[in-house]
This record gives C-alpha cells, structure tokens and sequence, in this order.
C-alpha cells in the first residue's frame, strides 16, 4: 500500500459515501499504529481484494471522519468519502506515480477517459462513445464548480 490505511469492509458503505468506522474513539492502522478519531480528520481505508490472477489489488478510498450523530445506531465514527470513491489500489495514479497532485490524478483519469472513447469511435459503438462522453463533461463541470 502507498501508506497506513484503517480497514473496513465496503460493502457497509451506505448513503451519501457513508461507510461506519468504529464503535469507539480509535482503531488500528495497517502499520499497526494506534488512530485517534475525531470530527474533521482526513484518513485513508483499505480492504483486502484481489485480481483475476489472485494478485492482491486492494481497494482502497479516503474521506474525512464523521461524528454520528443518531442515537439509534452503534457506530459512533463514519468517514464521508472524498470524490474518488472507492477503487482498486491499480486503478488509482498515485499507484504508480505516488508524487501527483490530486488535478494531475484528474487529468490523467480524463485522458484514460478520452483514449476509451477514440478506441471505442474506431468500432463505431456510439452509443457508448456519446455516454463516455457525457461522463467527461459531468466530472470536468463538477470539478470546476468546486474551483
């Protein structure tokens, strides 16, 4: 891994990127170090996956942590996953290029985006190519909202 993640099992992960952490007020990393929890600190989440050729390929996400706040509940801390949701560790380009900045990581998934749809323009799948498409120009207008 690129570094210490807590692990958690993202099949909980409920609305609005919610996915619970713990009942209590720290847990373990994955270097085995204590982590204190609190209202507002960015943490890094694993869990175990692997690939078709049973390489391990984690998946891997980020967020902010989050006070519940319901009494009807026994997780106490959630984290509120960043934009990039959840993903495999090889699907992320920090991966390979642990140095990038968050708007270079961008810029690259668009171009992986964009070859899909030039190779996908030389089968003439449309359809597909048009919803590609349509995806790039939702994240670029999301992305620049937030700028």
């Amino acid at each position: 891994m690129d570094r210490a993640r807590i692990l958690v099992d993202f099949n909980a992960l409920g609305e609005d990127y919610l996915i619970p952490i713990s009942k209590i007020d720290s847990v373990i990393d994955s270097d085995g170090n204590a982590v204190v929890l609190s209202d507002g600190i960015e943490i890094y989440l694993y869990e175990d996956d692997y690939d078709v050729f049973d390489r391990q390929d984690n998946l891997i996400a980020e967020g902010i942590i989050v006070r519940n706040t319901s009494i009807n509940s026994i997780v106490k801390w959630y984290c509120q996953l960043n934009d990039f949701g959840v993903r495999h560790e090889s699907d992320d380009p920090s991966f390979f290029f642990p140095e990038l900045t968050e708007n270079e990581k961008r810029s690259i998934i668009y171009g992986k985006l964009e070859e899909w749809v030039s190779l996908i323009g030389i089968k003439q799948n449309n359809i597909v190519k048009g919803a590609i498409e349509s995806f790039i120009e939702v994240l670029r207008k999301i992305d620049n909202s937030k700028q």
